[in-house]
């Protein structure tokens, strides 16, 4: 049986399960989400969030890398946004997933060296 998150495994740009703090500014809107990236991958990240994104609507994102550097800063769309449900809480929540959409090359090489893994020594 095929279920939703199959399709997700196909993408053009894998993910990662990575942490990094990221701030999502919905467009139209003036308070930011604060949340921690479910993973993460060249072409996007996954969010959960307390309240649902418009399917399609850009927002600006804000990449905190841990990496010494400044967060990565570039527009961004929400592709999906799935219902969840906090079982300890019961509390509502929104699986999200974000798509880059104008990231500079520089940025580009930032989150590149920081998704893939150091080469092992032989």
């Amino acid at each position: 049986m095929n279920s939703l998150w199959d399709g997700f495994n196909k993408r053009k740009f894998p993910r990662l399960h990575l942490t990094c703090e990221v701030s999502i500014l919905p467009a139209g809107k003036r308070k930011a989400f604060i949340a921690s990236t479910e993973d993460v991958g060249m072409g996007g990240v996954s969010v959960m969030l307390p309240e649902p994104l418009v399917r399609f609507d850009r927002c600006k994102i804000s990449l905190e890398l841990k990496d010494g550097e400044p967060p990565i800063h570039c527009t961004g769309r929400s592709v999906w946004v799935i219902p969840s449900q906090d079982q300890k809480s019961s509390k509502k929540n929104f699986d999200t997933g974000l798509e880059f959409l104008d990231m500079d090359e520089f940025s580009r090489k930032r989150l590149k060296a920081f998704i893939t893994p150091p080469a092992k020594n032989s």
